[in-house]
Parts: structure tokens; C-alpha cells; sequence
């Protein structure tokens, strides 16, 4: 019983002398050119546990897959809105017509050194609903954080695929963190759930001419910490709005065009 009662006494102690588990964060440099136009942004997203949040110049979009929710936050603005996670009718409709392109890599062969780790890139790309993409990412397993990033991701894959937002033939996103994220996106041949032909075919033909939208994603800095509980809570004060009657796909996951959506056309994905 002595022995019994010592050895439970040391599992407590060993049990209570290890770490907490840490969030990893995550500072990105954006370049994004339309054409003549381009913008350089900055932006950070912070993962711990099964919370993730994602700032940009603009809003901060907290995804907490305990609670089900997605917080869309303006910051200058003092509100916020709210989205259920996994999201159901149009807004499931709109995922699950990017998401299954957006899972769609395969491995190039070819890697490289980014912010001092190194990564394997991976090609992708398909049909979204606004026109033809093109992706690389390039993926680190050594990088810090890079294995509790990737719990997060394919927990929210998976939450996607068992509510229907995602078609259970997707594919899986990469081990690992990306440390870097080059794509393109052709507008046209526009495919919006709800949307009627007619409509269609008028916004294809103002897009036509227009030239793509190439975003260039690289990881400036990566480092794991133990994040505060409130860092992915809404701000005390803030006045929730009523969600907008089109919010479009607000970023999510790795690079901020994440595993539903690579960049929407004319902005940065920060730029929601």
C-alpha cells in the first residue's frame, strides 16, 4: 500500500513539473500586387490548443472549435460578430465550394530554408468560386509550434468534413507549419452557391480583363509561448454586431488564406 500510495505521489509530482502546453505565434510579411496595385501588410496568427486567432491592420478573427464559434473583430471600431463554426446553409454552401481545392496539394519535391528552418514545398490548386488558383506552400515539421499547428488544422478539417462543410473527398493539408505561401487567382468562371446565371455572367465579363491577384506569404518569425486564456476571447466593452447579410469567407488557418480559402480577389486576406 506504502509503495502504492509513494508511486501515485510521484506520478502527481512529475505530472505537475511538466510545462503547460505552449501556443505557438506566428509573424508574416504579406506583399500582395493586383495589376499596377499592390500593398505590404503585416499580420500574426497565434494558435494554442484548439484556439486560434488571427490579426491583421484591419480585424482580429478568433476560431475557437470548443465552443463552436468564430469571432470577427474591429478592433477601432469596438464590435465584433459572430459566425457558428462549423457554419451551416450558404455560408457551408461557400466553404465547401473552396475548401476542397484548397486541400488539394502534392508534394514538389523541392525544399528550402525560411526564418532559419527547413520546409518541403507542396503545389495546389483547382477552381473557387471566383475564378482558377494556383498555390505553393512550403511546410516545416522542424519549425517551433509546428506540430500544435498542425493538431489545430486538421482538427478543423475534420470538423469541417463531418458537418458536410467539406466534402469527405478533400484532401489533407501537409504536416507542419508553411512557412511561406505564393499563389495566384485568375478571376472568372465565377461559381457562387445561390447566384443565377445571369448574375454570373455579368461579373464575369467585368472580370475577363482584369489581371490576377498574386499574394506572396513569408514567416518572419515563429515562436512558441503560453498565451493567456483571454488572448482568444472578444475584448471586454466590445458591442456585437448582427453578422452581415453577405460577410464573404473571413481568413482562416495556416497563411491567413487558410485550409478553406487562399486569398480573395482584390485584397489580401487581411483585408476583409
Amino acid at each position: 500500500m506504502r509503495k502504492l500510495t509513494a508511486l501515485l505521489a510521484g506520478m502527481t509530482l512529475a505530472m505537475t513539473a511538466l510545462p503547460a502546453a505552449a501556443g505557438v505565434v506566428i509573424t508574416q510579411k504579406q506583399h500582395v500586387t493586383n495589376g499596377q496595385n499592390s500593398r505590404d501588410t503585416q499580420q500574426t496568427i497565434s494558435v494554442q490548443g484548439n484556439k486560434q486567432k488571427m490579426v491583421t491592420e484591419r480585424h482580429t478573427i478568433i476560431t475557437d472549435l470548443d465552443k463552436g464559434m468564430m469571432y470577427v473583430i474591429d478592433p477601432k471600431e469596438k464590435s465584433y460578430f459572430e459566425i457558428e463554426f462549423p457554419p451551416k446553409g450558404q455560408m457551408a454552401a461557400m466553404m465547401a465550394a473552396n475548401a476542397k481545392a484548397a486541400m488539394n496539394f502534392k508534394k514538389a519535391g523541392t525544399s528550402r530554408e525560411i526564418a532559419g528552418y527547413k520546409c518541403a514545398d507542396y503545389n495546389g490548386g483547382g477552381h473557387m468560386m471566383a475564378g482558377d488558383y494556383t498555390i505553393k506552400e512550403c511546410f516545416s515539421k522542424d519549425a517551433p509550434g509546428a506540430a500544435e499547428f498542425s493538431a489545430f488544422e486538421k482538427n478543423m478539417a475534420s470538423k469541417l468534413k463531418g458537418a458536410g462543410a467539406v466534402e469527405p473527398s478533400a484532401g489533407e493539408v501537409p504536416d507542419g507549419v508553411p512557412l511561406s505561401l505564393d499563389s495566384t487567382m485568375k478571376m472568372g468562371n465565377v461559381s457562387i452557391p445561390g447566384m443565377s446565371p445571369d448574375q454570373a455572367a455579368k461579373i464575369n465579363e467585368m472580370m475577363k480583363n482584369r489581371p490576377p491577384v498574386v499574394t506572396s506569404t513569408v514567416v518572419q518569425k515563429i515562436e512558441t509561448q503560453k498565451l493567456a486564456s483571454d488572448a482568444f476571447t472578444v475584448p471586454s466593452g466590445f458591442t456585437k454586431k448582427e453578422l452581415p447579410s453577405s460577410p464573404g469567407m473571413p481568413p482562416m488557418g495556416r497563411m491567413g488564406g487558410g485550409a478553406a480559402a487562399p486569398p480573395a480577389a482584390g485584397a489580401s486576406p487581411g483585408a476583409h
